[in-house]
């Protein structure tokens, strides 16, 4: 199998970032982030929603906020099926059904992956063709349970599969917010929250999409941490309530 690139001089966490979420997880484990839900996810889906603009993310119709709020259940369940489980690895299915959820329909009638070639995400983007999608996932969601892999920080994992997922773009529809939606497994399968867009920081986003593609991927890492400390933030006021 041919291995992916990992980057690894441009993805050192800094010791700020990864200390403040080491406390963060000691002050607020993973039962008190799940008794928090109620606080965070609205945040989070709407914070997925304020993302989705075209031409990538196209909202077709009224009942997308519906269909985003079961996606982003479903992932929850399925990221926390094995607490603390760091071999636990999202799927081809998984990934297939994640697209269903959101999309809104559960035949089989539903076009899933790509089949028609695909937008750059930047200038110097060449998204790969799609006949050649099956396999290329297939070995990316392989790399993704190697022990290279397993070594990363969860917030460099999720980093690591936003990039590759944007660079494929192996959805029909809404693969953008697939994308960001999907990244959050690698932080709440580690007992994190979900990693929540903060909908004033969309320019910094895209900053941070355009210094990936140039293999710059710290700041995006840093911005993935710094909207989870936000998140962290949304469950000490929950507590703070229930006192």
């Amino acid at each position: 199998m041919a291995e992916l690139p990992i980057y690894h001089d441009s993805y050192r966490p800094s010791s700020n970032w990864a200390k403040r979420l080491e406390a963060a997880r000691q002050a607020h484990p993973a039962a008190a982030v799940l008794a928090a839900q109620p606080r965070w996810l609205p945040k989070w889906i709407a914070g997925l929603e304020a993302y989705a603009v075209p031409p990538f993310d196209m909202v077709l119709d009224a009942t997308a906020p519906a269909a985003l709020e079961r996606a982003t259940r479903w992932l929850l369940a399925r990221a926390t099926a094995k607490p603390g489980d760091q071999r636990d690895a999202l799927t081809m299915d998984d990934l297939e059904t994640a697209c269903r959820e959101l999309v809104g329909e559960q035949g089989d009638t539903v076009q899933v992956w790509r089949t028609a070639a695909g937008r750059p995400q930047v200038e110097t983007h060449q998204p790969a063709a799609p006949a050649a999608l099956p396999v290329l996932l297939e070995m990316t969601l392989d790399w993704f349970t190697t022990d290279a892999f397993a070594e990363l920080h969860p917030v460099e994992q999720a980093g690591l599969f936003h990039l590759r997922l944007l660079d494929l773009q192996p959805f029909a529809a809404r693969t953008n917010t697939l994308v960001r939606l999907l990244s959050s497994f690698y932080v709440l399968r580690a007992g994190f929250p979900p990693i929540i867009p903060v909908a004033e920081e969309q320019s910094a986003y895209q900053d941070v999409v355009g210094y990936a593609f140039q293999m710059i991927t710290q700041p995006g890492v840093e911005l993935f941490a710094r909207w989870l400390l936000a998140a962290y933030s949304l469950i000490e006021t929950e507590q703070e309530e229930r006192r």
